[in-house]
Order: structure tokens, then C-alpha cells, then sequence
């Protein structure tokens, strides 16, 4: 095969690789019907999402040294999936989420905390993707040799199929955590600080839980774990989908009746 021919497969494997987390920002910003969040700062948010791939990595694979992994042990790989890698990857995220936008002046709905921690997330997902599809080609680089058609299309296989499966799951953490998220911001506005920190507890984590078991699932996989996997993967789909949906017709319906003086609830609220 001719070398125009790699360079189109490269082409191809970036798109699967990078495609799914920019089509999933898009969706989750277009729902966003309110108040659009500051574009500039949902890219910085998306890059440091990006940036914070390099430490997750070097911490992992310290603690995974540390603990000394057994694959074949299921407890080991339940330590792996909850106390390392889930633990690690949203532990990071939700460092970035916290900081980075609870005190920002434009965080006044709880679908923004959606918004801001999918951003995060996908940027993250979107760089462990390019370094998983890449990895194929950067071992025949390592040995010396082109990349052969072969390695380049298997990093094919692997960007199409962690971009139906792998990129999203990500997503979906960062939708319920952003919902907690949001809803620490709302009751901190309005004085509730137990809930305030209860909800910013499950922040952290609920998207902890979803990720271990994800990971979990995979790393024990047999035939009828399988079923268990694909099963627990759509359900997020599903539940993510319509919790999007459901979270941003409430908060119009919410802006609505503040433009026709504000709903009941709110106006026991302020008083």
C-alpha cells in the first residue's frame, strides 16, 4: 500500500479519535437553551481537560506499580478499576471542575455545571483516545520500522470502538456529576449549605461508582459478564440522554415562570 493510502488511514483514525468528543460537546452546548456558557471558557476548560491526561497517566501507572496488579485476581481488579483509575480520572476532573468554575460569575443554573464538567471530560477522553488509536503506530516507530497498514488499521478498530463505547461512557459520568454539581451550587445560593455539601460529595462520588464498575466490567469480562457490560453501557446511554433532555426542559420551564413572576416555590424561597 502507497504511502497517499497510510497517510488517508492516519486521517481517518484522528477523526475517530477526535470526532465523538467534539460532537458530544456540540449536543451538550446546543441544549444549554437558557443562558449559553462564555465559549472561551468552556475551551479552557476542554484544554485543561486535555493537560491533566499527562498526570492521571503518571499517577496511575505509579500506583498501579505500587499495588502490583494481578488480572487474573478479581479483587486486584477491582482495587484497578475503583481505587485507581476511576478514582484517579474523575478525582482530577472534579479538581478542575471545582475550582475552576464554582466561584465563576456565569454558573447561576444547574445545567451549567453540566456544561462545564462534560467540557472537562471530554477534553480528557479525547486525548486518552488519540493516545490509545495512536498506540499501534508509535510501537512500530519505537522498533525502528514505518508503521505498517496493519497496525494503523487495528488503531482503526480501536478509535471506532471506543468511540461508541469508551468516549461517551466519559460523558456520562460528567452528566451526573455536573447535575450534582449543579445542585451544590443551587442550594449553596440559597443557604443550604448540609445539602451544598452533600451534593458536591456526590459530585465526586457517583461518577467514581459508574466509572469502577464500567472498568470493572471490562477488566472480568467473560460471556456473561459481557451481556452485564453492554447492558450497564446502554442503560447510561438511555439514562444520560433523557436526563440532559429532562434537565434543560425544567430549567426553561423555571425561566419561564421567573419572567411571569417566578413559581411558588421560588417565591417561598425569596421570602
Amino acid at each position: 500500500m502507497d504511502d497517499l493510502s497510510l497517510i488517508l488511514w492516519q486521517v481517518l483514525n484522528i477523526i475517530f479519535a477526535v470526532g465523538p468528543a467534539i460532537l458530544l460537546c456540540i449536543y451538550i452546548y446546543k441544549m444549554d437553551i437558557i443562558e449559553k456558557e462564555p465559549i472561551p471558557m468552556l475551551l479552557i476548560l476542554f484544554f485543561l481537560g486535555v493537560v491533566i491526561t499527562v498526570p492521571v497517566a503518571y499517577v496511575e501507572s505509579k500506583l498501579i506499580s505500587i499495588v502490583g496488579i494481578n488480572y487474573s485476581n478479581t479483587l486486584s481488579c477491582f482495587i484497578l478499576a475503583f481505587c485507581i483509575v476511576a478514582l484517579a480520572e474523575e478525582g482530577f476532573k472534579y479538581l478542575i471542575l471545582y475550582f475552576g468554575t464554582w466561584k465563576n460569575k456565569n454558573f447561576d443554573h444547574i445545567y451549567d455545571g453540566i456544561v462545564y464538567a462534560v467540557f472537562i471530560s471530554l477534553g480528557f477522553a479525547m486525548l486518552e483516545n488519540l493516545l490509545y488509536v495512536a498506540q499501534p503506530t508509535f510501537s512500530s516507530i519505537r522498533y525502528m520500522s514505518m508503521p505498517t497498514i496493519d497496525a494503523i488499521k487495528s488503531g482503526t478498530d480501536t478509535a471506532m470502538l471506543r468511540a461508541l463505547i469508551s468516549v461517551p461512557a466519559h460523558g456520562f459520568y460528567a452528566v451526573t456529576s455536573g447535575y450534582y454539581f449543579g445542585l451544590a451550587k443551587l442550594n449553596n445560593s440559597i443557604g443550604y449549605k448540609k445539602k451544598t455539601i452533600i451534593f458536591l460529595i456526590l459530585s465526586l462520588f457517583v461518577p467514581v461508582v459508574l466509572h469502577g464498575l464500567f472498568d470493572f466490567l471490562l477488566l472480568i469480562s467473560d460471556n456473561m459478564v459481557s451481556w452485564t457490560f453492554y447492558c450497564f453501557v446502554s442503560i447510561l446511554y438511555i439514562a444520560s440522554y433523557f436526563n440532559v433532555r429532562k434537565i434543560s426542559a425544567v430549567e426553561m420551564t423555571s425561566s419561564i415562570q421567573k419572567t411571569n413572576g417566578g413559581s411558588e416555590d421560588e417565591r417561598n424561597i425569596q421570602e
